[in-house]
């Protein structure tokens, strides 16, 4: 068993590696757009930093609303819905004004079930979140990024990860 677990993150590291650069080689001709000079007032977070960071919280809300984790899933929806409004305050002019409009009614549907702690709810409001994710992409040029409802939880196997995900 132990020799099965460090197998899988010797193979989760070079995962993550390898596709870091594959990832590189497939970055859209506006990519320069996404990343928005800093100033000497304010740190603007790269848009690319900031869906990495909400493709992680994707995972965790998943999982939570699956192990009825209720506050933990609360917690990430409202992550995640202070992405969308951060998203639309730094990049209005490159493609992050039309987000709010797309994402907040998906989040509002997960909030409501989140809130009556119905997992059934729950599943069919996230693959409406999941599906709206990826019609953005799709609008904002980049339909080559696909999130898809999280199989196997990189949080839940991480040697890094202490987090109780058991909410029951």
């Amino acid at each position: 068993m132990v020799m099965l677990r460090h197998i899988a993150i010797a193979a989760a590291a070079w995962a993550t590696t390898s596709l870091t650069v594959l990832a590189d080689d497939q970055k859209p001709a506006n990519a320069q757009d996404q990343n928005p000079p800093a100033t000497r007032d304010r740190f603007v977070p790269r848009l690319n930093d900031m869906m990495v960071a909400t493709q992680v919280r994707h995972f965790k809300l998943w999982y939570a609303g699956i192990v009825q984790n209720w506050p933990l899933a609360n917690y990430e929806s409202m992550q995640i819905r202070d992405v969308i409004t951060d998203t639309e305050h730094f990049y209005a002019n490159k493609g992050g004004s039309k987000m709010s409009s797309m994402m907040t009614p998906t989040v509002d549907a997960l909030d409501e079930a989140i809130k009556a702690k119905d997992e059934k709810k729950f599943v069919g409001a996230f693959g409406k979140l999941t599906a709206a994710c990826n019609s953005c992409h799709d609008a904002a040029g980049f339909g080559f990024i696909k999130i898809r409802v999280p199989r196997l939880s990189p949080l839940e196997t991480s040697p890094l990860s202490d987090e109780s995900f058991s909410g029951k």
